[in-house]
């Protein structure tokens, strides 16, 4: 993938992640304040238990863009149509699959909430929230697994955006004129069949592979990457399952209002990375490895220089910005300072590990992997179910954060390691700095700084001098640190601009 597609697809995904975090934000506090915390709890529930469907992907989705990478290269026509028709019988799979799952979940999942609402409420509201995932599966996936190997993924996100900003329209009109949340949730699934449908059309038009319905193309290392599947999916779900069957689905609520604003600092995170598979791994395909390991390691200096600045902004803003967003709302209290400072910590384990793991997927080291991906939701379920009890939304965070941590550091030994062929503390070095500079940060404010920002003007203007003192600080820092590092990026950007 061409630099130029490289820097497309992060506009984009910069683009989406603005976006979705506007959705994400607008959508929950208006089903909260018509509807209340429960719905929402129970909306944000059933999500995540649909969600589960993702586990008979099998993995498939890194192995078929690791099986492309190098066809596409070599332009090898047949070798990419055996891979796709592979990938489209195996998804249609799945989404019939899906169907039977479903069922079964409308059978076992009003027995967990039976005592709050009435069998039929919850069915139906099931029935209306899987019709999206069905038709991804269905009719889209693997359009956006060959858009995503070619490097394409502005594509998906443009597509995306669209289907965002209609739904906010259409959801903010529904609930103006008094609809059901299941016809809400109808209606948005509906919108998000455009989806599949737009991928498709792109893809006739700029392409000339058929995909061959009849392919068996063998996808190695598909077992391996099912184990990483299954654990990623159990991670990413355990904390809400928890919580609806051993707490409240007002906690549940709560929960998803905080990890409103950590997944959208994720989202953003990851636009600075949005396509990075496809260009290390074309590059793997046909660059020397001490190439691959410099430019990985320049990526990464400015990966985590943006990581720490936009979470330790966030280790400030949180709870004024929660405290604005829930007022007014008295069924569920929201303000839970350390539940948020946790999530936050628990977002940067997570965020520490995915320049290693992408390239360790990239290079296909799915089985030399996966057993620290297990260990990673076992120990959550453990520590999670054992907390929760006691201590609630802030036990949950705990299991959250020390998991993370196992895989996470996992994946950072092994690639620098068996990959990368570099020294250890040449990748930790800079996490632990970054780690460093974020408790600083958190001590500093809690302990000499008192926020009272009344309304969002006033927390914007407080964000802005936030970002700015924030940025300065640990851009001086960093690069004070990693002066090599520092003047191989000029070096670069000085290169780049002559050329234009």
């Amino acid at each position: 993938m061409s630099s130029k597609n490289l820097l497309k697809n992060i506009m984009s995904s910069i683009i989406l992640k603005i976006v979705s975090l506007i959705y994400g934000f607008i959508i929950p506090i208006l089903i909260i304040k018509t509807y209340g915390s429960d719905v929402n709890g129970l909306v944000s529930s059933i999500a995540q238990f649909l969600a589960y469907i993702v586990l008979l992907e099998a993995g498939l989705g890194p192995v078929i863009k690791n099986a492309l990478y190098k066809p596409l290269v070599e332009k090898n026509k047949d070798l990419v149509e055996k891979i796709l028709g592979t990938s489209n019988h195996f998804f249609k799979k799945i989404a019939y699959i899906f169907v039977g799952y479903i069922f079964i979940l409308c059978i076992v999942y009003p027995l967990i909430v039976q005592n709050t609402y009435t069998k039929w409420y919850i069915i139906s509201l099931i029935l209306s929230i899987s019709i999206s995932r069905f038709s991804e599966y269905f009719f889209g996936m693997t359009y956006k697994m060959f858009l995503q190997a070619e490097g394409k993924n502005y594509i998906i996100d443009y597509i995306y955006i669209v289907t965002y900003i209609l739904d906010i329209i259409i959801i903010y009109l529904l609930i103006s004129n008094n609809f059901s949340i299941q016809i809400i949730k109808l209606v948005c699934s509906l919108i998000y069949l455009i989806r599949p449908f737009f991928m498709k059309k792109y893809f006739d038009k700029h392409y000339i592979y058929k995909i061959d319905k009849k392919s068996q193309y063998p996808l190695e290392k598909k077992w391996d990457a099912l184990f990483h599947h299954i654990a990623a999916t159990v991670q990413d779900n355990v904390d809400v399952i928890v919580l609806t069957i051993f707490s409240t689905l007002a906690n549940v609520s709560i929960y998803s209002v905080y990890f409103l604003v950590t997944s959208g600092i994720r989202s953003i995170i990851y636009s600075l990375i949005n396509g990075l598979d496809a260009f290390f791994g074309k590059m793997m395909v046909s660059e020397d490895n001490k190439i691959v390991s410099k430019k990985f390691y320049i990526y990464n200096f400015i990966y985590y220089t943006v990581s720490t600045i936009l979470l330790s902004c966030t280790l400030i803003l949180i709870i004024p910005f929660i405290k604005i967003y829930t007022a007014n709302i008295n069924d569920a209290n929201y303000i839970y300072p350390l539940f948020g400072y946790l999530m936050i910590f628990a977002e940067f384990n997570f965020i520490i590990r995915y320049p290693f793991s992408t390239i360790t997927f990239v290079k296909g080291h799915f089985k030399e992997t996966r057993n620290f991906s297990i260990v990673e939701p076992i120990v959550n379920i453990i520590l999670s179910i054992i907390l929760v009890k006691n201590y609630g939304l802030i036990g949950v965070a705990i299991g959250t954060l020390i998991s993370i941590l196992i895989r996470s550091f996992g994946f950072i030994i092994y690639t620098t390691k068996k990959i990368l062929f570099e020294k250890l503390w040449k990748s930790c070095s800079i996490i632990l700095l970054s780690f460093l500079e974020m408790l600083i940060i958190l001590f500093v404010q809690v302990k000499f700084i008192n926020l009272n920002i009344s309304n969002y003007f006033e927390w914007f203007i407080l964000a802005i001098i936030v970002f700015i003192i924030v940025t300065i600080c640990i851009v001086f820092v960093n690069c004070l640190v990693y002066r090599k590092d520092t003047k191989q990026i000029f070096k670069l950007l000085k290169n780049k601009i002559r050329r234009k």
